[in-house]
């Protein structure tokens, strides 16, 4: 039997605790022996035990206007603080509110625990008023594809445990959300907490043989390329990436959700591929590929243009990943490895040689030649409103401290700062895309400043239709001091769908957006706002950025369209030809 590592007799000689504690308190005790510092979430009755004993808690409890938002600022929180985020709802609607967020966390491998509470379990399956249960509701079968675990805790003793196998499956690789469900009379119940051992589990660092391998195909390549994705973000492979790119003299392209992650005013840096490119990753990928190394890469529809076949170049692919579900799933490759991404590069990276002088010049000529085929993309400067959202974008980022951070919500605004946002610092960038939901940036970028604080500015770069859907929440960071600044592109329109309609089936109606006076809007909530019509108001609104939650309105010239490459997906074939 293989040694677990653990010392038996000592475990044996550990005192017995004969103390009684309500389960509820118990649970607190272990997320703040976890190191949880913040709870989010809207209280209720089933969910009434656990904010009871969150009073006694070295707890900060952030009471949210919507459980989509609590999801969506957690998402933020965990996205700063690297831990797992913890949301805590009531049964029946507050459980399923939380669906689309904890969707979101999934795709994007952000780390929430979901606590929900439930009817008492003698009333569980009698018609309850929002009984969760397998009689009722059913909700452990509406989170289990969207969760990495559900479970519904059935006996006092074991909800601690419960706690900690949770908060261990959040974190382990792909990380993700869980959702435990605690009925309420058992988390009013008293137990004994049990002594809980932790054993942490992580994947294996691609082994020496392999690593030097891709080093070696590197350094040998005649027109090689790394591209980084939502992966290579989480795990934090930056400086690995920089130094093999640097050493290999190898370009980088990366995807939207890994933006930033090499510095894109570098030499090397290709761009972006897939949606937000500039067009000069897809010119080194049309110019051929002998070889591509991808780290972290999601490879769906809205990173690759579509699956295009750029992406699955003649030469060698190498997939690199933590998450195997991503191994080979749209795009056939010739290598896939399971492993811990920033174990991996750094070994990579440490065997790594540079390649011939002859390989270098033609690397060099490769990249110069791509950036020439290029598309030209002219940057235009802030004038009257209504305004140009890449002058927006612009400007912002001339106004802005280099280190501030961005996050965008699901519109053409994610297209406009994808495009014009140079970023050359690896956590500079956010953006929830393997769900895209509406509000995702806007929870992002209030989860994001509550961690950062007066330390660093966090701008959310949103559309006028999503302030709409999610605004509520600026009373909750009015409420907590959150100085989260709101970049609202208003267009008067669903501007992504309008545009997509137009241009697939030649028309559109229905997203005409309902007259809303932003600015007051705002001021409702107890934030400030300011309306930009013209440069020097943004100079003045500067002032205000980092004393408390700030929306500034920039009115929008609506018929500018973004190149969204999406909307070929959506397209359908012209069925008259041929």
């Amino acid at each position: 039997m293989a040694e677990v590592g653990f010392d038996i007799p000592a475990l044996l000689a550990l005192p017995a605790r004969k103390e009684q504690v309500r389960v509820a308190d118990g649970i607190l005790r272990a997320l703040v022996d976890r190191g949880i510092d913040k709870v989010f979430g809207i209280p209720g009755g089933a969910i009434s035990p656990l904010y009871d004993a969150l009073i006694d808690a070295q707890i900060d409890v952030v009471i949210c206007q919507h459980e989509g938002m609590a999801m969506y600022m957690a998402y933020g929180y965990a996205r700063g603080t690297g831990k797992p985020a913890v949301v805590m709802v009531t049964s029946g609607p507050g459980t399923l509110n939380t669906v689309t967020g904890t969707a979101a966390a999934k795709m994007d491998e952000v780390p929430i625990l979901v606590l929900a509470g439930d009817v008492k379990t003698s009333m569980a399956g009698l018609g309850t008023l929002q009984d969760g249960g397998l009689a009722g509701l059913d909700v452990a079968h509406v989170m289990r594809p969207l969760t990495k675990r559900v479970e519904v805790v059935m006996r006092p003793g074991r909800a601690v445990s419960s706690i900690h196998q949770a908060l261990d499956t959040c974190m382990a690789r792909p990380r993700g959300p869980v959702f435990l469900c605690v009925p309420m009379d058992l988390a009013n119940a008293q137990s004994p907490p049990p002594q809980v051992i932790n054993e942490e589990r992580s994947l294996p660092v691609a082994d020496e043989r392999v690593s030097g391998q891709i080093a070696q195909a590197l350094a040998g390549a005649m027109r090689p390329a790394i591209l980084l994705g939502v992966g290579a973000r989480l795990a934090g492979v930056a400086q690995e990436v920089y130094r093999l790119a640097e050493r290999t003299r190898c370009p980088v392209i990366t995807d939207i959700e890994a933006k930033g992650l090499f510095p894109e005013s570098h030499a090397l840096s290709m761009g972006l591929v897939g949606v937000g490119s500039t067009g000069v990753a897809e010119s080194y990928l049309a110019g051929g590929v002998d070889l591509l190394l991808t780290v972290g890469a999601r490879l769906d529809d809205t990173t690759t243009s579509g699956f295009s076949e750029l992406l699955r170049p003649e030469g060698t692919v190498i997939q690199l990943d933590h998450n195997p579900d991503r191994l080979n799933r749209a795009l056939d490759y010739d290598v896939g490895v399971v492993c811990d991404l920033l174990g991996t590069m750094r070994r990579v990276e440490h065997v790594a040689r540079a390649p011939s002088p002859f390989l270098v010049l033609s690397r060099d000529d490769a990249i110069r030649e791509a950036k020439r085929r290029a598309p030209a993309r002219i940057a235009p400067e802030l004038a009257d409103a209504p305004h140009h959202p890449g002058a927006v974008v612009r400007a912002l980022q001339q106004l802005l401290p280099a280190d501030t951070v961005y996050t965008t919500d699901i519109g053409n605004h994610l297209i406009f700062a994808a495009q014009y946002l140079v970023l050359d610092r690896p956590d500079c960038f956010h953006a929830s895309i393997g769900l895209g939901g509406m509000g995702s940036g806007v929870g992002t970028a209030m989860g994001l400043a509550m961690y950062h604080g007066a330390d660093r500015p966090v701008v959310g770069i949103c559309g006028d239709g999503s302030l709409r859907m999610v605004g509520n929440d600026l009373a909750t960071c009015a409420a907590n001091d959150i100085p989260v600044v709101l970049a609202v592109f208003n267009d008067g329109q669903l501007g992504m769908v309008e545009h997509g309609n137009s241009r697939v089936f030649g028309r559109s109606a229905f997203c005409e957006s309902p007259p809303v006076d932003v600015v007051a809007y705002a001021r409702s909530l107890g934030a400030q706002a300011v309306r930009i019509t013209r440069p020097r108001d943004l100079v003045r609104a500067k002032r205000l950025v980092g004393t408390g939650p700030l929306v500034l309105e920039f009115p929008i010239r609506s018929e500018v369209r973004a190149n969204n490459p999406r909307a070929e997906v959506f397209a359908f074939p012209d069925e008259s030809s041929g």
